[in-house]
């Protein structure tokens, strides 16, 4: 307790020098403070905002490749390379991907529903003609001629509700009951369900027409939805084309069902571009063709991650040089004030006080003066934090937004994110967690130690006698 004393005496005995020492410490520890918590608060947006949104990627043919690589059919017309739909479902298994959206769709036919626009002349088609409709097999008798059953509804299978654009677009909406969510739920168009007396809780039974071998599809009405989308989007007047007759569910009812003759999409969210490498690779080596291209969109990921990266690196390297730059000076200021004080601290050493007392009293006084840094410090980083992040947010931002962004391949932006729409951040709330006090304090701690530890070696290596004699 005695040496607690002494301690507090000689800051006010030595005040001149200590609040040379104090404003350094507080320049230092202020600029600490708001380095802590600019990198801290950026932290946890980054790792926020990368849990929510992701970079986009899609597959898009590549023309050059596409004539060099395949060759024509008999009609002279090029084709893309399939990509089968278990392709679809091992690519979303990569460790590059953060999230999968899919869409399937099966066409489906139901001798117990009539679809809009069906007619009697389209329940069976010559092979001829429409082979390329994938409509189930069954054969004439008479002229030998394979023939296929024309589907009269189409069921939508969507892994996230953001996927279906004409409910966002306002094309259409619910109108009874409610959307689906359990497996083997869907919901039907007005117009279907009036054409067919179909209520919720009614149940369906469709064969899938590219698929007889397994067993119908069924499902259960959840809701009833308003629809204003053309209905024929492609001319002509077949149930198969009409927009009224498709049945919406969830992805993996489709999916439980049978994955055979299930047309797939896909989008892939990345956890972010710098993975779009990885993610290459492991969907070449899983099938993709060298026709495709693998897309990532970058620039809608960069928009919004982009500047808060960049503001917790310009943090960061401020912290390195200030924490360079305020050891150098306080060992100095240090060992100068250890210098001035040879003659007290060999007086005490002659009275017989041991080397580790005299240590101690020196970093009992540096601890004092640290804790009222401290103190200061922390609270004039919180209050000026906030500004300094807001104009490096808006300097980065601007830079984002002037910079064509193609680091990671070809860019598309069709995206727009996951679940959500992502919209740039202007500017970040910077908050004092607990983790940038605890920094920050140890920090303060080390500086504390750096310092006192280079004086005291640089004055305990002399023995009283030579300190005493060399005052003056």
């Amino acid at each position: 307790m005695y040496l607690i004393f002494h301690a507090l005496k000689n800051i006010v005995r030595n005040k001149g020098r200590y609040m040379l020492i104090g404003t350094v410490l507080i320049i230092c520890l202020t600029s600490i403070t708001v380095s802590a918590m600019i990198h801290f608060t950026t932290e946890t947006v980054i790792d926020d905002y990368s849990d929510r949104f992701g970079a986009s990627v899609c597959f898009t043919p590549d023309l050059r490749k596409l004539l060099a690589l395949t060759k024509p059919d008999e009609k002279g017309m090029f084709h893309n390379p399939e990509i089968t739909t278990e392709q679809y479902l091992a690519f979303s298994k990569s460790d590059a991907v953060k999230n999968t959206l899919f869409q399937g769709s099966r066409q489906t036919y139901s001798d117990g529903l009539m679809g809009l626009d069906q007619g009697g002349e389209e329940n069976f088609y010559a092979s001829g003609g429409w082979e390329s409709m994938g409509f189930t097999d069954s054969t004439d008798a008479q002229s030998g001629n394979v023939q296929r059953q024309a589907p009269n509804t189409v069921v939508l299978g969507y892994s996230d509700y953001s996927l279906m654009e004409d409910f966002t677009q306002g094309l259409r909406e619910l109108d009874e009951g409610s959307f689906f969510k359990a497996s083997g739920e869907c919901m039907v168009s007005r117009d279907f369900a009036d054409l067919n007396g179909l209520k919720p809780g009614d149940q369906l039974e469709l064969q899938d027409v590219n698929n007889t071998e397994v067993g119908p599809l069924r499902l259960i009405v959840c809701g009833i939805y308003l629809d204003i989308t053309t209905p024929q989007p492609n001319g002509g007047d077949w149930a198969l084309n009409n927009r009224r007759n498709e049945i919406l569910t969830s992805f993996s009812t489709l999916e439980d069902h049978s994955t055979f003759g299930l047309y797939v999409t896909a989008v892939y969210y990345l956890k972010n571009p710098g993975l779009a490498a990885d993610f290459e690779r492991y969907v070449r080596e899983n099938g993709l063709h060298e026709v495709y291209n693998v897309n990532v969109d970058a620039e809608s990921y960069n928009r919004i991650v982009k500047p808060v990266e960049s503001l917790k690196s310009i943090s960061t390297a401020f912290l390195v040089v200030i924490l360079i730059v305020g050891c150098l000076i306080l060992i100095l200021l240090s060992m100068l004030g250890i210098r001035e004080r040879k003659y007290e601290i060999g007086v005490l050493r002659a009275i017989g006080m041991p080397k580790a007392k005299v240590a101690y009293g020196l970093i009992c006084e540096s601890v004092c003066i640290m804790i009222l840094c401290l103190c200061i410090g922390l609270c004039a980083g919180s209050l000026i934090a906030q500004p300094v992040s807001d104009r490096i947010m808006k300097e980065q931002t601007d830079l984002v937004e002037q910079r064509p962004q193609a680091d990671y391949g070809d860019i598309i932006s069709s995206t727009s994110g996951i679940n959500e729409n992502p919209t740039a951040l202007q500017e970040v709330d910077i908050i004092l967690m607990p983790e940038s006090i605890a920094f920050t304090a140890v920090i303060s701690l080390v500086l504390g130690l750096l310092t006192n530890i280079t004086g005291i070696f640089y004055i305990t290596r002399y023995e009283p006698v030579k300190i005493l004699s060399e005052r003056g």
